[in-house]
């Protein structure tokens, strides 16, 4: 922990310091900068607009994050992808101990669509492929990822529906089954974002799948999805409303991982004090199951106080917390009730040459397969900069510390574990339709000493060192309309 923080502070002073490097650089080219579309609009004045749902201010406890992109002309177009990439792991299947470096080669294809008909927008983002690990079997794992959202939108309120589905051999947090966050966002992230807004709501994350940890290969199934309405009331009011159903399915069962299914929903509502002030007030509801370990079931209600400042292109800034209050039916222990602390902090800035974002969230989830239920807190902080005309680089530090609420399972004993991811990626377009990036990460995952699973104890540090080189592949974007 203590290393962690000394980390965390200094990539935090580092990446604030770097405003005033970042605008004596030069202009980056015309050509990088027009790579993906942006779909926001102008901003209505303040206390002149329409009662409405403003994409560029969208309600504090809706799905939706303002944007800190130029604004630019709403469209419809459909950019195609691929990508290939060499990695050297030095732990590729999690161990404790000695591990031996391996290569790793990916090649996957990537799809962004976005599609508008009036008062309807289509958005779906896809990455699919293969890894091939060199190990002793010299096995291959499928990588695939699909975001997809359905808006109807109309003079007052909008409703969406999302799903974000996944099949990896790793956890989504760090991307580790891409090669670390610097491979993902090597033109893998550069459409949606993953939907942003179904791992982003105001309450920390309960829509996400949850998985924050991994230990070596495991593939698994992901699955959330989310419908959600906002409804504007007044010119500074408005309502929200959302409920999902996700699902976390391990492939190999021998592992002894868990299963877990979560229902979740929210309502909210928001109040406009001022042209950049806001206030909230939401409610939260989650219920946690697990096939596979009868009468394991719990749920959790939440209500938050929140506070929230933006200047729109600028500045995103969002506080909010409050009590959490859990409630676990045992089959044995009979009924038992706790109350604890949830909450959220997110912030996002966009300089004229960077964009930092820091955000902490805390919040229960579903164990990430090792636990019955955990009480999870996430920090995460990032940099995206360009160095000179054609060099640019983005970085980010993540943590997240994972304390199990119910008795511990047989094939997995522990009490909490520890996760840590930082690295960071430079890329560099060739031409007009390359991009090369070129990676590294050190991930470090840690266990208690009571941790043990069907194969001997997990307990002390798995480390792992991750550098990649890839070159990305689109055509400029292809207009729909």
């Amino acid at each position: 922990m203590q290393r962690f923080w000394t980390i965390f502070i200094s990539m935090f002073l580092a990446l604030t310091s770097a405003n005033g490097w970042a605008q004596s650089d030069s202009t980056q080219s015309a050509e990088s900068r027009q790579q993906t579309p942006s779909s926001t609009g102008a901003v209505p004045a303040y206390g002149q607009n329409e009662v409405g749902i403003s994409s560029e201010n969208p309600p504090l406890t809706g799905l939706d994050q303002p944007s800190l992109e130029p604004r630019a002309t709403t469209r419809s177009f459909l950019i195609p992808g691929i990508h290939v990439s060499e990695s050297v792991d030095s732990n590729i299947q999690g161990n404790t101990g000695n591990s031996a470096v391996r290569g790793v080669t990916r090649a996957l294809g990537t799809l962004f669509l976005q599609r508008l008909w009036g008062h309807y927008e289509t958005d779906l983002e896809y990455v699919g492929g293969v890894g091939f690990y060199t190990n002793r079997d010299r096995n291959a794992h499928l990588l695939q990822q699909l975001d997809v959202g359905q808006r109807v939108m109309w003079r007052t309120g909008q409703m969406a529906i999302r799903d974000s589905f996944s099949y990896l051999p790793e956890g989504a947090f760090g991307y580790g089954a891409y090669g670390g966050t610097g491979s993902f966002s090597g033109g893998l992230g550069a459409g949606m974002g993953n939907q942003g807004g179904i791992a982003g709501t105001v309450l920390g994350g309960i829509f996400g799948a949850g998985q924050f940890g991994s230990l070596g290969q495991q593939p698994r199934i992901t699955n959330s999805a989310v419908l959600d309405v906002a409804q504007g009331l007044s010119p500074r009011s408005s309502i929200t409303a959302a409920g999902s159903y996700g699902l976390v399915h391990f492939v190999d069962d021998s592992a002894g991982f868990v299963n877990s299914r979560e229902i979740a929903a929210q309502a909210g509502y928001n109040y406009q004090l001022t042209r950049k002030d806001h206030v909230a007030l939401a409610y939260g509801f989650q219920r946690f199951e697990y096939p596979n370990f009868p009468g394991s079931a719990f749920r959790t209600q939440i209500v938050n106080l929140l506070y929230g400042h933006r200047i729109s292109g600028r500045l995103d800034f969002l506080v909010g917390g409050g009590p959490q209050f859990t409630t676990i039916n045992h089959p044995l222990l009979g009924q038992t009730q706790s109350v604890s602390g949830n909450g959220r902090v997110r912030l996002r800035y966009r300089f004229p040459r960077s964009t930092v974002g820091l955000s902490y969230a805390r919040h229960n989830t579903a164990g990430s397969g090792f636990f019955l239920g955990a009480a999870t807190d996430i920090a995460e902080l990032s940099l995206d900069r360009p160095i000179n005309r054609v060099w640019s680089m983005t970085t980010e530090v993540g943590y997240t510390r994972s304390s199990r609420i119910q008795p511990a399972i047989a094939a997995f004993s522990a009490s909490h574990f520890d996760y840590v991811f930082a690295g960071g990626a430079l890329h560099r377009p060739l031409g007009r339709q390359f991009q090369l990036f070129i990676s590294y990460q050190f991930n470090d995952l840690r266990f208690d000493n009571t941790c043990t699973t069907l194969t001997g104890s997990c307990a002390g540090t798995s480390q792992r060192h991750v550098a990649t080189v890839g070159l990305y592949w689109h055509p400029r974007p292809i207009r729909l309309d």
